[in-house]
């Protein structure tokens, strides 16, 4: 079955499934994973302490997979990044537009700034955004997609957050940019609600945290797998429900629902088959399944 959206057509991916960038980490093993596998994986670039190693990263994603694959830059990281923050996102963006990048991801503050310079280079833009009104300023600002994490999401969160559900029955309303649903999504069922809801890809991180590419401490992977989504003060700690303050949370809402390591191919493929399973079981027949109409 083929898969059309408004994002698999933008960035040029077979599947609506978005690798969410992992803060703090060399996610280059398994941003090439994700692509290659039909993805589309997104390297984290303010890992990065040099132009040279960055272009590093690029050759050896590439090496991999002739599949696309985009890059993030936020305002964070282990490199002092605010105090240097114009300087290297500039010489990144070069070196990006150099290599035939088509996507760069940006979050957090300042991401005015670097917009214009990504719409210059004619390099797609998406903006991650946590609550609608972050969302529509990403629209004003010009954006290609918005990708909108829940309550369920882990990341830096924000206490205005709201749902996951909520989140997409509004957006659909209110937003006319492409939306890509992030928060708490791990299988095909999770993707599906999403689609059917007004998004148009899906952005798993959590779940790609538990992958044999993954670039967390196997003791980080084992305590996703024990998670248990139900317990209250699990679910506390994720929703932030007693946080004034924007804060850091290291998983989502989809701890819990991954039961073992596996590939990053073998993921995406238990996603997608799910999906197709569910569809067929609803009478669905065709050879393209296009959301890009809803």
């Amino acid at each position: 079955m083929k898969w059309k959206t408004k994002i698999t057509e933008l960035v040029g991916c077979r599947y609506p499934i978005i690798l969410g960038a992992i803060g703090g980490k060399n996610n280059t093993k398994l941003t090439a994973a994700v692509s290659k596998a039909g993805g589309f994986g997104i390297l984290t670039g303010s890992y990065f302490r040099n132009e040279e190693k960055f272009r590093k990263a690029l050759s050896e994603i590439k090496n991999c997979t002739n599949n696309g694959f985009g890059v993030n830059f936020s305002p964070a990281g282990p490199m002092n990044f605010q105090k240097s923050l114009s300087k290297m996102f500039n010489q990144y963006l070069e070196i990006a537009y150099e290599e035939d990048i088509n996507t760069i991801v940006t979050a957090g503050a300042r991401y005015e700034e670097f917009s214009k310079k990504i719409k210059e280079y004619g390099i797609n833009w998406i903006h991650k955004a946590t609550t609608i009104k972050h969302a529509i300023n990403g629209e004003k600002n010009g954006a290609d997609a918005i990708i909108l994490t829940g309550l369920e999401g882990g990341g830096f969160k924000n206490p205005k957050q709201n749902t996951f559900f909520i989140n997409m029955v509004n957006a659909d309303r209110i937003l006319k940019t492409p939306i890509i649903a992030s928060g708490g999504i791990s299988n095909g069922k999770g993707m599906l609600m999403a689609l059917v809801s007004g998004a148009q890809a899906v952005h798993l991180c959590t779940a790609f945290l538990a992958t044999e590419e993954s670039p967390v401490a196997n003791t980080w992977k084992q305590n996703i797998i024990d998670a248990d989504c139900f317990d209250p003060e699990f679910v506390n700690t994720v929703c932030h429900f007693d946080s004034e303050k924007p804060k850091l949370n290291p998983v989502s809402l989809a701890a819990g629902t991954v039961d073992k390591v596996i590939s990053a191919e073998q993921l995406i493929k238990n996603i997608m088959m799910e999906a197709d399973i569910i569809l067929k079981n609803l009478g669905f027949q065709g050879e393209i399944i296009d959301f890009t109409k809803l």
